[in-house]
């Protein structure tokens, strides 16, 4: 079965991992074609291609890059990248990006003109329901009416999908994690201290003040993984509070599990607020799609504490603690009583490794996509669905 996979944006590099895994299986000939990756992705490429014979990837030009419109919507594989497609039409087209990028768009109008019975999976993170300024909401309803199935990473990407006018097949495919390097080790903390430890971006909408002064409250060490716009107050906040509020700037994944190792707990106090990164006029509310970290942190048997917005609930379950997002007095309570009751941070530790272990693996993802994208292949024999789009939208825009 041979499933040709389109991705763009920087955020590819994140995909590695799953694709390892899925080049696991004897069966399955794993392609990539991507545009507006960084380095380390280009990087990964060749080492899976080295590891697997199953495994193949090709970096193509690009025009209006995610660093020039900051986001991965512009992002459009250029005129002739695309020319050089396989001799064989492959049995599964997925694609890594929103109904409503350019880049999809393209991509589901090549499959339409080359492969119009080749089924098409599509990726779906949006758990907000926005309205795009034109031409994006022709191209989302194309894409809905193209695709064979969706792929939701969460129910309520999936309410979204649905809130737009979807009505086709999906299934929930969440993001996994890799056990192999995420997993439990002893604190290396020296002196056995309550430590409240963030990993992520320094921005507003991580909830990072909010941390620093329930921590405050509390009385209890801090450690912060990342960089952004909030390190110079971060740092200010380490002069106040000296040996007590410590930050470390953002490391490769596999450093990560021994910076968790030295956390207590792990919070993710997340805030809703409105980016207007794609036209200044359009506000479109940030919410946490997945909190990725939160798994990597109870695959490292670390109990979580995370705030109501968005995604964090469903991520977290059973396994951790929730709070209302901005209520800085309801989260130093959850961080005393974890401090306070170590029995119940011992019991949300094994929830967080049994919830990961049934739910959030890398291996469990790559079974499920097999599965589905085998049941698509092994049953194509239906009239390809109708994509259309207008032309004249589009301007000059050719795949």
């Amino acid at each position: 079965m041979h499933v040709l996979t389109f991705v763009v944006g920087s955020r590819t590099e994140h995909w590695s991992d799953l694709f390892d895994v899925l080049c696991n299986h004897p069966d399955l000939h794993f392609s990539v074609i991507a545009a507006d990756v960084s380095e380390a992705t280009r990087e990964d490429f060749d080492r899976l291609a080295r590891l697997h014979t199953n495994f193949h990837a090709r970096v193509v030009p690009h025009w209006l890059g995610e660093g020039r419109s900051g986001h991965m919507a512009s992002v459009m594989f250029r005129r002739l990248a695309l020319d050089d497609l396989p001799a064989e039409p492959p049995d599964v087209v997925h694609v890594i990006g929103e109904a409503a990028y350019l880049s999809t768009w393209q991509v589901l109008r090549l499959c339409r003109r080359h492969w119009p019975r080749v089924p098409t999976t599509l990726y779906a993170a949006q758990n907000v329901v926005t309205r795009f300024p034109l031409p994006f909401p022709i191209l989302e309803q194309a894409a809905y009416r193209s695709v064979r199935m969706t792929l939701p990473i969460t129910p309520q990407a999936r309410e979204v999908l649905h809130a737009k006018g979807y009505r086709g097949q999906s299934s929930i495919v969440p993001l996994g994690v890799d056990t192999r390097i995420f997993r439990p080790s002893a604190r290396t903390d020296s002196d056995g201290r309550f430590t409240v430890g963030f990993v992520g971006r320094l921005e507003p909408h991580k909830g990072i003040l909010d941390l620093l002064r329930a921590a405050e409250l509390v009385d209890c060490d801090v450690l912060l993984v990342g960089d952004g716009s909030l390190a110079a107050e971060i740092d200010l906040a380490g002069k106040r509070r000296p040996g007590r509020v410590r930050r470390h700037s953002w490391v490769t994944h596999d450093r990560l599990p021994a910076l968790l190792g030295a956390m207590s707990t792990l919070a993710l106090p997340s805030v809703e607020v409105v980016q207007r990164n794609v036209l200044p006029w359009v506000g479109i509310p940030l919410r946490e799609q997945f909190g990725r970290v939160l798994v990597e942190a109870m695959a490292c048997g670390v109990p979580v504490v995370g705030s109501d917005v968005g995604e964090i609930p469903y991520v977290v379950g059973d396994a951790g603690l929730i709070f209302p997002a901005g209520d800085v007095t309801a989260l130093a309570d959850q961080l005393t009583r974890l401090r306070d009751e170590p029995g119940l941070a011992a019991d949300l530790a094994a929830r967080g490794l049994r919830r990961v272990e049934t739910e959030f693996t890398w291996e469990r993802v790559a079974d499920r996509l097999h599965d589905i994208w085998h049941e698509l292949a092994a049953t194509t024999t239906a009239a390809p669905p109708v994509f259309s789009a207008p032309a004249e939208l589009m301007g000059e825009v050719r795949v």
